[in-house]
Formats: C-alpha cells, structure tokens, sequence
C-alpha cells in the first residue's frame, strides 16, 4: 500500500471513529435528562410528603396541648371547688369561676402590709385590686375611699352578688376597709390580723361595720 492511501484509511477511519462518539454522546443525552427529571420529580413528593408529615405532626402537638391544658383547667377547678365548697357553705357546682378562686387559692394567707400590693405583704384595697385587674381586668384606685366614690352602684347585703365590693367603716374611720363579695356572706380581703383570708359578713365584728356594698361588674 502506498503512502497516499495509507494516509486516506487513516482519515476515514478517524472520521469514522469520532461519528460514533458524537452518536453515542448524542442518543445518551436524552436518557440522562429524563433521569435528573425522574429525580426532580421524586425530590419534590418527598419533600411535599415530608412538609405535609410536619404539618400533621404540628397539628397533633396543638392539639395535645390543648387537650392538656383544659384536662388541666378541669382538675384544677375540681380541686378549688372541693377545698372552698366547705369555706363558702355551699356545693361545689356554684363555683364556677375559675379564675377568682384560682387567685384566691394563691392569695390566701398572704400577710396584711400597708401600703403594700405583693405576696410579701397587701393591704386591703391592693389586694381588691389585683383581684379585680386579674380577675375582671378593672383598674380599681388604691385607697378605699376613692374606690367607694368611683363605684357606681351601691348595695345593701341582701344584693350582693360574686364580685360585688364590700366597704367598711370600721372603727372612728370612714370606708377604712374594702373585700370581694363570694357568696353566703362570705368575702375574701386582706384582713389587718389574718392577711388575706375568707370572712363572714354576718360575723359580729363584720356586721358593726359594714358600710355598704358596691358593684362596678356587669352582672
């Protein structure tokens, strides 16, 4: 074989070489694209299936907690009906507040303070006015009298309903002395001897002195 043709077989079979590559590159190409597109795709629903799980798994969390807290709500109230039943002489039913007794229970025994509105010390009209800005989220003013003058209906005992005020003048001293009206003429105040304690308005000492009792609540 002469050199020409050796020269001319070398180039065609180059030519020949480098088309097969460019068809093989080219028919792998197609397959490779639907490949990432396969796994685009599966990508996405796990992704989609792993959001929806965490929502689901949110959901259910919410859901337990609420649950709790009102399983919570109900033993709480359970327990503070079956411990001021007996101090209120009446059945556990008619307390249905859960957030004065709650308070109460946490108040009682408190140490009378003047001048004082903490659990280190209250007096009486600071207690009256935690009580009624946690319970019924009402601003009383912090001394007796003031609070008297800014109440606008006035009572006598028998009209008394949960959450009334009951004022006193007790002593030489005019409206000296403020509680929260429970029920069966009982009221919860910062007495000056006992701290924060439940008391009996038909007691003698109690009976001496009551002034009046005041309603700012809307029955």
């Amino acid at each position: 074989m002469n050199k020409k043709a050796y020269s001319i077989l070398i180039c065609c079979l180059l030519v020949f070489i480098t088309s097969c590559q460019i068809n093989k590159k080219t028919s792998s190409t197609p397959s490779s694209s639907s490949q990432k597109l396969t796994e685009q795709k599966h990508s996405v629903k796990t992704t989609r299936k792993k959001e929806s799980s965490n929502d689901n798994s949110k959901k259910s969390n919410k859901k337990t907690i609420q649950q709790k807290a009102e399983v919570k709500q109900v033993d709480t109230l359970a327990y503070l009906r079956k411990k001021y039943a007996p101090l209120l002489s009446t059945v556990q039913d008619s307390i249905q507040n859960l957030q004065l007794y709650k308070l109460i229970d946490e108040w009682m025994g408190t140490p009378y303070r003047f001048g004082g509105q903490s659990k280190n010390g209250t007096d009486c009209s600071g207690f009256a006015g935690i009580l009624y800005a946690h319970t019924f989220s009402i601003a009383l003013a912090r001394r007796v009298s003031d609070i008297h003058q800014a109440t606008p209906l006035l009572l006598k005992q028998e009209e008394l309903k949960e959450g009334d005020l009951v004022f006193f003048d007790i002593g030489k001293r005019k409206l000296s002395h403020v509680g929260v009206y429970l029920t069966n003429g009982k009221f919860v105040h910062a007495s000056t001897s006992q701290g924060v304690v439940i008391s009996d308005l038909n007691m003698a000492y109690y009976k001496k002195y009551f002034r009046c009792g005041g309603r700012i609540i809307k029955s």
